[in-house]
Parts: structure tokens; sequence; C-alpha cells
């Protein structure tokens, strides 16, 4: 067996195994479905054989979806079942928005604080109210976690250990180590874990990366952005801290699709307010170019962004992380050109729907790339070290 058939076949036997572990089945309930003896199935799943082409399509149509990545097979009416963790503000807007994705169902919620779980269930009319995480675990397909970040890595890690899909809120986790024990867990176990950085799943984003790309403003050599907002000062100190990191996500983001990954060297200029940062002008410096931001939660400034380029700039006004309109804009102004797009609400219907369509094997786009995962989340915890 060559190296790239053993790969496949290696592929073809974690995604079957996730797929039977998640809905608490043994490989005799497989055997069953496809009216084989089950030491067929056997050799299949130690590998002892390679799995045919044929095989597969008859594997897929008994559990009733794709088990690889380029397969063909669709799901048809198909509900995704999601359970979420965590009760404030944004998992509430995620309920909303959910439902303007067909086939997405919110079948359950957690919250350590039972009350608070009931309060949230009562309010999105969502039945079931979970006392435990295995309990939310036992009846999702996918976990969205929107639970403060210090508890990301556990719960993501222990959905996926569990056999379910997980879309986690930013900040995503707090190190390194975190993100690339979750990745490869996810990897692992066949299932799908995506980063919330909203922006990163809109379509008017992407069209502003491509042309940004494109060559119409020629080289892109400077990127700078604001995101910032004025947080009460009785916050307490996690959540500030907290969306300071989430508002570094979005230019960061910006950054790695224009210029890579590899950082030269940083400057921060940060400001404290006892354990609390309050502001950051940072710069990042690439091979021939620079992106810079200013991030705060007791600073306001103009939210807009500008990506500067040797024939031209590209344009993009407040707030630019909910992209519906920007300008390409020339030494001619005669030149100038706008582009209109629709951002509908909050903009997170656009990552449910990617979420739904990987789930189903029908979007193999990498929208945000392992390392940009890890490079954000670098350069998030050492901005707050103190």
């Amino acid at each position: 067996m060559d190296t790239e058939l053993k790969n496949i076949n290696s592929e073809l036997i974690t995604n079957i195994k996730a797929i039977l572990k998640h809905r608490g089945m043994k490989q005799c309930d497989l055997a069953r479905l496809l009216k084989k003896k089950e030491p067929e199935v056997s050799r299949w799943l130690s590998g002892a054989v390679v799995i045919s082409k044929r095989s597969r399509r008859k594997i897929e149509e008994a559990l009733g979806e794709p088990i690889t990545k380029d397969s063909t097979f669709k799901r048809t009416n198909d509900i995704i079942n999601i359970g979420i963790i965590g009760t404030g503000n944004i998992a509430g807007r995620f309920v909303a928005e959910s439902r303007n994705v067909k086939g997405i169902n919110i079948i359950a919620v957690f919250n350590p604080n039972i009350n608070e779980a009931i309060s949230f269930c009562e309010k999105f009319g969502i039945s079931k109210v979970c006392c435990t995480v295995e309990d939310l675990f036992s009846v999702s397909d996918a976990v969205y976690v929107a639970s403060p970040v210090s508890s990301h890595y556990s719960y993501a890690a222990q959905a996926l250990i569990h056999g379910c899909h997980v879309l986690c809120e930013i900040p995503f986790v707090s190190s390194n180590k975190e993100a690339l024990e979750l990745i490869n867990l996810s990897r692992n176990n066949g299932l799908i874990l995506m980063n919330a950085i909203k922006t990163a799943y809109c379509p008017s984003f992407q069209q502003m990366i491509m042309l940004a790309k494109s060559g119409i403003i020629g080289d892109v050599v400077d990127i700078s952005a604001s995101v910032t907002n004025l947080l009460p000062d009785f916050f307490p100190k996690e959540f500030s801290n907290e969306r300071m990191m989430e508002n570094m996500s979005y230019p960061l983001l910006v950054f790695f699709k224009l210029f890579g990954t590899d950082v030269k060297r940083i400057h921060s200029f940060r400001k404290w307010d006892g354990d609390k940062l309050k502001y950051t002008n940072t710069s990042v410096e690439f091979e021939g170019g620079i992106g810079s931001f200013k991030v705060g939660v007791g600073v306001k400034s103009e939210g807009s962004m500008i990506i500067s380029g040797t024939k031209g700039y590209l344009y993009v006004p407040a707030p630019w992380w909910k992209p519906d309109y920007f300008e390409i804009r020339f030494e001619n102004p005669a030149d100038n050109k706008k582009y209109y797009f629709p951002y509908e609400a909050d903009g997170l219907r656009y990552e449910i729907q990617v979420l739904k369509d990987k789930i189903n094997r029908n979007d193999n786009n990498e929208y945000i790339s392992v390392k940009e995962i890890k490079r954000i989340t670098h350069i998030q915890s050492t901005i707050m070290k103190e």
C-alpha cells in the first residue's frame, strides 16, 4: 500500500470510528446496516484491507453522511442539533441568528449557574436545560462554546472527546499549547473545530481580502485598523481583558491574511488601569510590510481600516469588522471604486452556515488557518502580560 493510499485509508477509518463513537454504535451495528458480516467490517476498521471507493459509498449511504473531505455525498433535509455552553449576550445573538440558517436546531443549553440557564431557555424558547455538560454532549451534534475564555479549552476538549463538533467564541483559548491540543483532538476524532471570528466567514470580508491581494492597489505595505469600546469601570478584570483580546482578533486576522504569519517584531504601547488593560497601540512588522492597530475598552477611536498599497489604498469605514461597504481609492479620485455587500444583522449567521456546511462536508474552504489561530493566540497572550 503506497503512502498516499495509506493516509487516505487511515483518514477513512478515523472518520468512521468518530461517527460510530458519537452515535454510540459499534462495528457490529455498522455491519448490520451494511448487511455484511462483522469480521469484514472489522478488517476495514483495523486497516488490514483498503476500503474501496465502492465500499466508501455504501458506508456513507448506510451512515447517512460523508466520511471524506472530498466526498460527493450530500445529506438531505438534515437537522444539526447545537448545544450552547454559556448564556451571555453573544449566546442570545447566536440563537437569534441561528434561526436564519435552515437545518439548525438549538437543542439545549448549559451554564454552571442552573438558574441563568433556565432563564435563558425561557427567554429564547429552548426546551432543554442541561445540568451537566455531559448531558449537553449526549444530545448535540455540535457545541457552541460561549463561556468565559478561561473555560474555552476545557469545554471544547470535552466536546471533541465526546464526538461533538465545536464552534468556539473568541478569544479562542489562552495559549498556543491549548490551541494546538484542540486542533489535534479535532483532527484525531474527525471533527470540525472552528474559531468564531465572525468576520472571517462573511462574503464581503472574503471579497475585500481577495481585492487587496489582487494587485489593484499594488503591493500592500501598511495596514492600520481600530477596534475600541468604552466599558464601564465597574466591569470585572476578566470581562474587560477578555474584550481586549477579542478586539485584537479582528485586525490580526487581516494582517495574517495579507502579510502571512512570519512576524519579524512586535512593538506595543499599553495603558493599564490596575490589572485591567484599557488600551494598546501595537505594531506588527513583517517582511516588506507593517500592520498596526488601536484596540481599547477605555479609549475611543475611529473604527475604520486602511490597507495602503503602492498604487492606491482600500478604505473600510467603521465598523470595519462588519464590512458591508468599502472603497478602493487612487491618486486620481475619478478612478475610485465603491463596493457594496450585504452584511446581515450581527453576521453570526455566516459562521453558523459555514459550520453546517463543514459538518455536512459541503465546504472545504480554510477560513482561518492553523498558523493564523496560533499566531493570533500568541500575540494576544503576549500583549496581555503585565
